[in-house]
């Protein structure tokens, strides 16, 4: 049952981590996007400037925290309130696993099935925001090839 708990917990943090570089993928896109909506037509040397500034933007971001990386995505404005809402909360869940889950508290002494049916539930919210935010990236880079190849 042990390696049970040790396996779901990877996998929770391996979810987190998809996430996290869906953030940095819808950033990207938005970015480029917003360009698009307050300009009518963009010209290829504007165009190279913000791609340029947005690889810079990505190169940060890969190496920033979880809730660096937040702020960043909040400033794009490419998930809604209560989306960014919800995967605060997923960060601040994910942060106690990490952070808690090895020291003496409640979860340690809670039995193996207690442990593991948290786990499952944490798991599935994970790959659920993961699916979503999978769908969101799709639909950004469908807006994106659009406005490219009209």
């Amino acid at each position: 049952m042990e390696n049970n708990i040790y396996y779901l917990v990877g996998k929770i943090i391996e979810n987190v981590q998809d996430i996290e570089y869906n953030l940095i993928e819808g950033t990207k896109i938005a970015r480029i996007l917003n360009v698009f909506e307050r300009h009518k037509k963009v010209s290829p040397t504007y165009f190279h400037k913000i791609e340029m500034d947005t690889k810079r933007l990505v190169d940060e971001m890969v190496n920033m925290t979880f809730g660096q990386l937040m702020g960043i995505v909040r400033q794009n404005e490419f998930l809604s309130s209560d989306d960014m809402d919800y995967l605060e909360s997923l960060l601040s869940k994910r942060n106690q696993l990490v952070h808690q889950y090895f020291k003496y508290n409640e979860m340690n002494q809670a039995s193996e099935e207690v442990k593991t049916k948290y786990l499952l539930h944490f798991l599935e919210e994970a790959q659920a925001f993961k699916k979503y935010l999978n769908d969101v990236i799709l639909e950004l880079k469908k807006d994106l090839k659009n406005i490219i190849y009209k």
